[in-house]
């Protein structure tokens, strides 16, 4: 089966977090689109911060955002786009949460609301190269509750945000995961980069084997496990590279682009 998409994660796969896409793993990911492979970016990261690795790649790409909840091609035409309503009693969990640690808010009208620990949020906006709409200390419910939201993000030590899990998992239709040891995404069940793939191949009139997919870790397992094709990223989760077609070491690294071009029966480039 010919490969007629390639999508790729971007923290640790494409880029080092908190580092610019080289140049040359721009012109890596460039050339794959000027041989006639279409490219697809997928990431946690809020849409804005995808079309600045974007930008520098050139090519207008597909993007899979908010770990999946918005959805896009080339064009911009949105393919998919899910979020959740956040109630009273998470609103005033997740407000008493910014008392002690911090949450970043992705709204579904785009906006971005930090609150929390000044030195997290400039570190967020540092490493995603955006800017939050609202800054502020803390949050109350009030401020929360009834928000369209496509992810929350929450940043703290593991024994902060484990009384959360026990909540959320009471609740329906929303998930709470690990993203990193002290980052955790609040996002919608039927979120996920899997879902968003799927959705994106739909309607580009794509089969899951006319796919490759490239990642590095547990978050990319639902795209890996979709597409006909896949690589993991070393180092990185070994349930991924377990699941993979084959691994290869270094996020945006010559030997990654050689095993796409191999995989996707294309020439080997310099």
């Amino acid at each position: 089966m010919t490969i007629k998409l390639a999508v790729f994660d971007l923290d640790q796969t494409l880029i080092t977090t908190g580092e610019r896409i080289t140049d040359r793993t721009a012109a890596h990911v460039a050339s794959l689109v000027a041989d006639g492979l279409p490219v697809a970016l997928a990431s946690a990261r809020l849409d804005e911060s995808i079309a600045v690795v974007n930008e520098a790649i050139g090519p207008r790409l597909a993007h899979i955002s908010y770990n999946g909840a918005l959805t896009t091609l080339a064009d911009g035409t949105i393919v998919r786009e899910v979020g959740f309503t956040i109630g009273d009693d998470l609103a005033a969990d997740l407000a008493a949460f910014t008392e002690r640690a911090t949450i970043d808010v992705y709204c579904s009208d785009g906006r971005w609301l930090a609150y929390g620990q000044d030195d997290a949020i400039d570190r967020e906006e540092h490493d995603t190269w955006c800017t939050a709409d609202l800054r502020a200390p803390h949050a109350s419910a009030a401020d929360l509750a009834g928000l369209r939201v496509r992810k929350v993000m929450l940043e703290g030590a593991n024994e902060l945000v484990t009384p959360l899990y026990e909540i959320v998992a009471g609740m329906d239709g929303i998930n709470l995961t690990h993203s990193s040891l002290v980052l955790h995404d609040v996002w919608p069940a039927d979120s996920g980069k899997g879902n968003a793939l799927a959705a994106l191949c739909e309607a580009l009139g794509l089969t899951a084997d006319e796919v490759i997919a490239v990642g590095d870790s547990q978050t990319d397992l639902p795209m890996v496990e979709f597409a006909g094709t896949s690589i993991a990223v070393r180092p990185g989760s070994d349930v991924l590279a377990a699941a993979a077609t084959e691994t290869v070491e270094g996020p945006g690294s010559d030997a990654l682009f050689a095993a796409v071009r191999r995989l996707a029966g294309l020439p080997a480039r310099d």
